[in-house]
């Protein structure tokens, strides 16, 4: 038993035995370093502890007081170990797949952003202007290396950071 964890039991016993009672303040944490003899961080952890367990409440600029009834939490129920069983992996596939189209699922593991929160408006704008202006041959402008002004303006900057930067070896995937 780590240190921590034997002041901690010796506190419980104490307020079992009913040495502290409900509401009495428990010594300062470097009062009760000086008691005990144990460093800061141990009885920190110790009271932390107990207070996770529910015997004491730390009051903010006061201290530790002895909870109004110091509850013993219930143990964590055993749970039997099942047997293994064979999973069809294809239905927990398409269960997933399923759930993705669902609007109230937050999709956490998706490398995709909710299409939701596409500036669709602004998008379709920006679409329909291009597609008024383009002419045929500014489909093939900017293929690679890219387009030369965007080209020259990325190397301007990197320039500008002290970066050796050749401007021929700049190369830009099509469309930019």
């Amino acid at each position: 038993m780590k240190k921590y964890q034997q002041l901690a039991e010796q506190l419980r016993e104490q307020i079992a035995s009913g040495i502290w009672q409900p509401g009495d303040r428990l010594p300062s944490l470097r009062d009760q370093v000086a008691l005990s003899g144990m460093s800061f961080m141990t009885v920190s952890h110790a009271y932390q502890l107990l207070e996770s367990q529910g015997y004491i409440i730390a009051r903010p600029q006061s201290g530790y007081y002895v909870a109004p009834q110091a509850i013993k939490m219930p143990k964590a129920p055993v749970i039997p170990v099942t047997r293994d069983e064979a999973v069809d992996i294809n239905t927990y596939i398409f269960d997933m797949l399923q759930a993705s189209r669902d609007p109230s699922v937050v999709p956490f593991a998706s490398a995709f952003p909710d299409p939701r929160l596409f500036p669709l408006q602004q998008l379709n704008r920006s679409l329909a202007q291009v597609s008024k202006t383009a002419t045929a041959m500014s489909v093939i402008e900017n293929l690679p290396p890219g387009n030369a002004e965007l080209r020259q303006a990325i190397a301007r900057r990197y320039a500008l950071q002290a970066s050796l930067f050749l401007l021929m070896k700049l190369s830009l995937p099509p469309g930019r």
